[in-house]
This record gives structure tokens, sequence and C-alpha cells, in this order.
């Protein structure tokens, strides 16, 4: 089939021109009009050979090509071989490609084929895995596959800060912060398991490290031997209670630094202790300085149904509903000595440092040498100093428990042990009468008592040659 003829205006006007003219200027005027033709179509040729395409990739020049189309054309064969691969469809591949119109240097540049213009795409196309990012006041903090595994996790970190505790209703959780889950790319390595996710996002690390309670642990010396401050464990445990250890109990180390704050509120009926009031009376039974408790304080009780609003499992706010008292606390009374006090010395005479019945006397006992007396009284009991003088210990030792020792001068000192509590330091200066301590059953006893001695130069003595009756 032939060809139609191709159009062409400027041969056809200076036809035209050509017409017009003389056979010799006719032969001219075709010869100029063959040149200007020539140079118009080398001038295109030249033009056309001199233009090129700049392949860029994402930003990234990778080179160029003739024939637009081949670029288009080498991308869609690489992106139907890779997603041919991709069976699950997880993969994306991310490519932008940008064509730019340029003039070639000869001398420098290069142009693609269609191979090689493959060959370097696959070099720096990037293929990244669908995810679902999870973004915190829209900052992304993690990214998971699939929205099933996004929204349980959230419902995971709602949950943890949830009180277990019976007759706990919660009635609201929500997270304080914006939280959005958006569908977006991500490099295959920033894909993290759901597990590792869930310790992320609740404790800002993956990282886990945790201590077994041992016989005798407390949180102090716990915190001491692990170099981590006893307000931090509690931070890292607030649903233990550091008053009930027990022995094989985990106690997490890290302490946690979550992404987001649960607002977690409960309404909840709990019993608490009512604290007890203190009131003092004045006394001229007592000497001035003294004091001593005549009627010990005791909690009462109190049954609460409250709205308890915790972030993250600390309460942050109360509101009492109702209130029901159980047992009403009881007033400590204190009597406070009016009764001016003796000399801060010794008289040379010493007094009954509590009034009792003489349980063991001194001298040899069970094989042993009883060195003092034991003076039996109630637990509790004011011991008082025997004479005035320099308190030289106050403290444990051995089989005396909670002992003091008053210098008197002259060689002459006093013991007082087994206290339940010492009242006096070391070094404090006391009067003949004063309370120094509490009897008690401390050390080695079998039952409350006071034990008291009289030691002359160190020399244990009976303590009846020198106690005035």
């Amino acid at each position: 089939m032939d060809k139609p003829p191709i159009e062409n205006p400027v041969s056809e006007r200076m036809g035209r021109l050509i017409g017009k003219l003389g056979d010799r200027e006719r032969k001219a005027a075709i010869a100029i009009g063959a040149a200007i033709v020539l140079f118009v179509a080398v001038f295109a040729y030249v033009r056309l050979s001199n233009t090129a395409y700049m392949v860029s990739l994402n930003g990234t020049g990778i080179g160029m090509v003739k024939d637009r189309k081949i670029a288009m054309k080498v991308l869609d064969q690489i992106n139907d071989e890779i997603l041919g691969e991709n069976k699950n469809g997880e993969l994306v591949l991310t490519a932008e490609l940008k064509l730019e119109k340029t003039k070639i240097d000869t001398d420098v540049d290069r142009i693609l084929d269609k191979e090689s213009l493959k060959e370097e795409l696959r070099k720096n196309i990037e293929l990244k895995r669908k995810a679902i990012t999870l973004c915190i006041d829209d900052s992304p903090i993690l990214s998971v596959i699939g929205m099933d595994k996004a929204r349980n996790l959230l419902e995971r970190i709602k949950e943890s800060f949830v009180s277990k505790d019976d007759g706990v209703i919660v009635s609201n959780i929500d997270i304080k912060e914006k939280v959005e889950l958006l569908d977006n790319p991500v490099e295959p390595e920033d894909i993290m398991d759901p597990e590792d996710a869930y310790k992320f996002l609740l404790n800002g690390t993956t990282e886990s490290k945790e201590y077994k309670v041992a016989k005798g642990d407390s949180l102090w010396g716990i915190s001491m031997n692990n170099n981590i401050s006893v307000e931090d464990l509690e931070r890292a445990n607030p649903s233990v209670d550091p008053k009930k250890l027990q022995i094989g109990q985990m106690l997490s180390m890290i302490v946690p630094k979550p992404f987001v704050t649960v607002v977690t509120e409960e309404v909840v009926t709990l019993k608490e202790s009512i604290p007890y009031e203190t009131a003092y009376k004045e006394s001229s039974e007592f000497y001035k300085g003294e004091s001593i408790v005549k009627v010990s304080g005791k909690y009462g009780e109190r049954e609460i149904t409250a709205r308890i609003i915790r972030e993250n499992g600390i309460e942050t706010g109360r509101d009492i509903l109702e209130e029901k008292i159980i047992k009403a606390p009881v007033t400590r009374m204190v009597a406070v000595g009016t009764k001016p006090p003796p000399p801060r010395q010794g008289t040379g005479t010493l007094a009954y440092p509590a009034r009792g019945r003489i349980t063991s006397g001194f001298g040899w006992r069970w094989g042993r040498m009883h060195n003092g007396i034991d003076i039996g009284i109630p637990e509790g009991t004011p011991v008082k100093a025997a004479d005035g003088g320099t308190v030289v210990f106050s403290g444990r030792r051995g089989e005396l428990g909670n002992l003091v020792i008053i210098d008197h001068g002259e060689g002459i000192e006093t013991y007082y042990g087994h206290n339940s509590k010492n009242l006096v330091s070391k070094g404090d200066k006391v009067f003949k009468g004063q309370t120094i301590a509490m009897s008690g059953s401390t050390g080695k006893v079998t039952g409350p008592h006071l034990h008291f001695e009289v030691r002359k130069f160190g020399v244990p003595g009976n303590p009846r040659n020198y106690l005035a009756e």
C-alpha cells in the first residue's frame, strides 16, 4: 500500500514562487530552496540528537535515556517482577520516577540502554513493608504489622493499669495523650514484634531485669545492693507492698518510663485507719522534761466508698461517695512533768530504778554468775535513774537487749537491761529519778522485767548493798 505524500508547507510555498520565475532564475531558486530544506533538516537532527532525559528515582539521579517511554516501561517491568514475587502482599514498592529533559555532553554523558537502565533502577529501588505506625502526640513511636495487632497493643497497655482487686469497679479507662494508628509503609527492620512493642510502650525500653526476693530482704537492702533508689523500686513495682515482701517474689529492676498515660476511673469500697489524736496534761508527779504516756492511742477504722482517679496506677484524685465509722479512734494521753528536777549529779546513794518484786537475786544461778538483780514489772513501766550521772552507753548489747549504762562518778556505774525502749542517748546528763527507759523483754529473757546492776571500777557488786531501802 503506497504511503500518502508528506505535506511540506515550506516546499509548497517555494514551488509557487519558483513557478513565476524564468528558467535561469528558476534553477537558482531551486538550488537555494534545496539548501534551505537541507539546513533545516540538519538543524533538527542535530538538535534532536543532543537531547535526552535525566532519570531520577526518589530524588537520586540514575542516568540518561533517549526515550522517556523506555524509562516508564522499565519501571513497570521491575514493579511487576518484584511484586509478583511478593505473594502475601506485605511489600510495597516506593518509587518516584522523575524525567527531566536535558542536553547531552557527548564527551561526558553516557546514554543508558534498556538493560542498563533496568540494572540501575534495581540498585536504587526501595522496598518497604506495609505496617501500622503508632503516633503519640503526632510523633511516630513504633510500627507493627496489622491494624488488629496495633489495636490489641493499646488494649493491653490499658489493661495493665486496671486494678485486679476484688470490689473494684472500673467505670472508665482512657489514654491521656493523642494516639493515632496510621497505615504507613516502613523499612522492614523498623517492624517490632508485638511483645517487644508492648514492653517498649509500657517501659520506654525492651530491656528486662528482675530480682528474686530472698530471706531477710527488705526494699531498702535490695535498693542498696542493686544501686537503685527505694523510690525507683516502688515506681517499678507499683502493685507490690514494700512491707509485705514474699520470699521468691519477682521484682522489676527497670524504672518504667511509659510513652502513654493511662487514666482510670474506679469506684471502690475499702477500709481505712482513722489516726488518733494526742492530748497532753501537766502532772506534778513527774519531773520537768519528762513525759509519760498514760493512755496509748489507738487507730480507728472506717469504711468508705470512693471514686478514685489514677494515672498509670498512681492515685491522683479521690472523691468520697459514702463513709461509715466502724471504730472510733482512742486519744493518746501524755502526762508532762512539772516537778522541778534535782541536781544532775550523783548524790552518793542509789534509789530503786523501779518498784516491783525481786524475781532473781545477785550471785550464782543455773551454773553461772548473775551480775545483778531482776525486778519483775510489766512491759512499758518507766525505768528511772538510780542516781544522777552521765549516760555512757545506750543501745543493744547481747543477752541484755536494750541497755542503758550511767556513770555516777567515783567508779560507780549502773546497768539497766531488757528495756523495750531507751529514752536517753550517750552523753546525756540525767538526774536521780529521771525516766531513762521503758521496761520490756528484749535480749535473752523468759518474761518482761528489769535487769539492774551496780559495778564499781567494772566489778559487779550486789545492788542491794548500794540501794536505799
